[in-house]
């Protein structure tokens, strides 16, 4: 369905009347909201994939699947459809994959609210570029592969990263012992504190008993 999808396009009549707009003056409102738009993630289904261009807007997106530049990148797709699919979907596991085990560690995170985060880059891969249908697909296929523990529950797919970085493993392996150093120094001394108050009490106790003799004697 991917294919179709970046395809799809070829088989429709795409006429489209094209008409002069003034530009908007600079500070209006408009103005704002056009340079926060080609600042920002945009809407998703107006990005082509092939050419890694986003366009504002229906009429900009039909205007681009009938450009010399969007033809020519399909004719490539067209002839090598399996492998660049495969390499849209290796990238888009690398973003996610990163973007969850960079920001999140081994955290127990919501699978869509990660997927929130990989758009936030508009160059970001589309999935419905990639061999995956849906997010549950994806998040699925990560489980089967062990990159990550995933579960189903009632707000959703969660994702845990499983850590397999040997220097990382070593690195916080090396914390661990260093945490229970710490604890168990930190035990011995509050031994060693609480035997030394209770010889001190000894001791005051013996010196007590002295004193009461000599004053004793004396009376």
């Amino acid at each position: 369905q991917t294919s179709a999808n970046l395809l799809k396009t070829h088989s429709e009549n795409h006429t489209t009347a094209t008409t002069t707009m003034p530009k908007a003056e600079k500070g209006t409102p408009k103005d704002i909201a056009n340079r926060m738009k080609a600042k920002g993630l945009q809407k998703l289904k107006f990005y082509c994939q092939m050419c890694h261009k986003q366009c504002r807007d229906e009429n900009g997106f039909k205007c681009h699947l009938t450009s010399d530049s969007h033809l020519r990148q399909m004719k490539i797709f067209r002839d090598n459809a399996p492998g660049i699919m495969d390499d849209f979907s290796a990238e888009f596991e690398k973003g996610y994959v990163e973007t969850l085990r960079r920001r999140h560690g081994t955290q127990r995170m919501n699978a869509n609210n990660v997927y929130q985060e990989v758009i936030q880059d508009k160059h970001h891969v589309h999935m419905n570029s990639t061999k995956w249908t849906t997010l549950t697909d994806f998040v699925q296929y990560l489980g089967k592969k062990g990159i990550c523990v995933v579960e189903e529950t009632e707000r959703g797919w969660y994702v845990t990263y499983i850590e397999r970085d040997p220097t990382l493993l070593a690195r916080q392996e090396a914390q661990r012992r260093k945490a229970e150093a710490d604890q168990r120094e930190e035990r011995l001394a509050a031994e060693r504190r609480e035997v030394l108050r209770m010889e001190a009490a000894k001791a005051l106790d013996r010196a007590g008993g002295v004193v009461e003799r000599k004053a004793s004697e004396i009376g």
